[in-house]
């Protein structure tokens, strides 16, 4: 492209950029144009002089009748030149400042945008343009390839832990050939403790009369104990959704004391292909990090206490409250 046409493109650009990128008539778009500018104009499609600032209409741009400095009169092929000249924020600042250029555009595109795009993002001509996104697409994808390596971001959480409601049941199962008895020894509600210590714990109450039943079950006969943590909340349509976050058997020692087996709250298995294929990796090393609700009982006060944990091969850490959040928010699956 000659100096000239080069010196347009870049004017008009500056024009549209101290427009504030607003639609605009013509006529003050050409009054914005520098002096060289104005001569490549000249030359091209003898336009004429400048329209004077001062006859301008008072009334707003919106309003008043458009005035034509004769860049319609441009061939299709040197308004192409000129738009093709450009880079994508141009390209932006020409349909937003002149509507001749934005017909041009629109009548180049997207043949004009993926050539920008290229020019953009030479990697594009590798790939062709066959069956490519939608240019917008194309752009934010490839844009999102310059933010460098990704790390992972913690989630934002919009749920406060008090619209969580966690139950707590332990079930003592008769262990049969064909199939076990099953009696339900105990339902309760957890209760919310104070997360200002650097915890979250929901504490549920268990009555004697639940130590003596599992007493009383016959020594003759096999059994065991299980424990099940099930949440709940209200969806945004107010429907009430469910979600396991612990199933492990227990046992009852002599002490009154119920010890509870500690284990990974069940992941939302299936709907994140990248999280399953990080987690099966982690869980075969020495270095993984599960979310635990550990159950611990205290028989003297006769209360158990859920509390959300990080797991290590070698520690167990109380989540924060944003971590316990997150969990119950993004990682445990809920019912629809």
């Amino acid at each position: 492209m000659s100096s000239n046409a080069q010196t347009l493109a870049r004017s008009l650009n500056d024009a549209a950029v101290a427009a504030g990128q607003s639609l605009v008539s013509d006529a003050e778009l050409w009054s914005l144009l520098g002096s060289n500018a104005q001569e490549v104009l000249r030359a091209l499609c003898a336009a004429g002089a400048a329209p004077a600032i001062s006859k301008l209409p008072s009334e707003p741009a919106a309003t008043r009748p458009r005035i034509s400095c004769g860049i319609e009169r441009f061939p299709e092929d040197v308004l192409g030149a000129i738009i093709a000249f450009v880079d994508l924020p141009m390209r932006f600042t020409c349909v937003a400042a002149c509507s001749t250029l934005r017909d041009a555009c629109a009548r180049l595109s997207p043949r004009l945008e993926h050539s920008l795009l290229a020019k953009r993002f030479p990697l594009i001509n590798s790939f062709g343009s066959a069956g490519a996104p939608a240019p917008q697409d194309l752009f934010r994808t490839f844009k999102d390839f310059e933010g460098g390596n990704t790390y992972a971001v913690r989630p934002k959480t919009s749920i406060a832990l008090k619209a969580y409601q966690l139950s707590l049941e332990i079930e003592a199962q008769k262990i049969e050939r064909a199939w076990g008895t099953q009696e339900s020894i105990y339902v309760g509600t957890g209760e919310l403790q104070s997360i200002g210590l650097g915890n979250v714990t929901y504490k549920f109450t268990v009555p004697e009369a639940v130590r003596e039943r599992v007493v009383q079950l016959p020594e003759s006969e096999s059994w065991i104990l299980l424990a099940t943590v099930v949440a709940s909340r209200r969806g945004a349509s107010g429907k009430l959704q469910y979600a396991k976050l612990y199933q492990e058997n227990c046992s009852f020692h002599e002490n009154g004391q119920l010890d509870f087996d500690s284990t990974e709250m069940p992941l939302l298995a299936g709907s994140n292909p990248a999280l399953n294929f990080i987690k099966f990796q982690a869980d075969n090393t020495d270095m993984w990090t599960d979310p635990v609700l550990e159950l611990l009982h205290n028989a003297e006060s006769g209360c158990v206490e859920a509390r959300f944990t990080w797991k290590t091969p070698n520690d167990i850490v109380d989540m924060t409250a944003h971590d316990a959040r997150a969990c119950l928010e993004h990682y445990v699956a809920w019912s629809d």
